[in-house]
């Protein structure tokens, strides 16, 4: 599944397209089997989790090579500026694969219920999973007094 979510794929089905429309766009379903992306409540921690642990990740193998290529007489203000460059345009750069492969986790350790499966075969029967709905932001349940 995690070779499916480095390609953009859909972890679960393999499939393409995916949930994923454009670099920062998503649907509430992957288009070619109907699972849905946003499995639970909180599900984009895991998302934030990943792309800072790769982030974090690359500064630290910037921050190692460049002190092996310039010791002992570190350029500092390239130095940092260079770090900055790499601390900004990594999560960006990632941030489509955060998805897929936070969803490859998920499936992995928290395969599909058969009441999810079901769920999506009627979306992909119906038509939803292919039409992309956007997302759409959760509904507040208002308490009747």
């Amino acid at each position: 599944m995690l070779g499916r979510a480095l390609l953009l794929r859909c972890p679960w089905c393999g499939g393409r397209p995916t949930f994923l429309r454009g670099w920062f766009r998503r649907v509430d379903r992957c288009r070619t089997c109907g699972i849905r992306w946003h499995r639970e409540e909180g599900f984009e921690l895991g998302t934030v989790t990943v792309n800072t642990i790769v982030t974090f990740g690359s500064l630290a193998v910037a921050m190692g090579v460049g002190f092996v290529l310039t010791a002992p007489d570190i350029p500092v203000l390239p130095f940092v500026a260079s770090l900055f460059v790499v601390a900004l345009v990594m999560p960006v750069a990632i941030y489509p694969f955060t998805y897929t492969i936070w969803l490859a986790f998920d499936l992995a350790v928290h395969p599909p219920e058969r009441a999810e499966l079901d769920d999506a075969m009627a979306a992909v029967a119906s038509g939803d999973a292919a039409a992309g709905t956007p997302i759409r932001p959760p509904q507040r349940r208002t308490r009747s007094t």
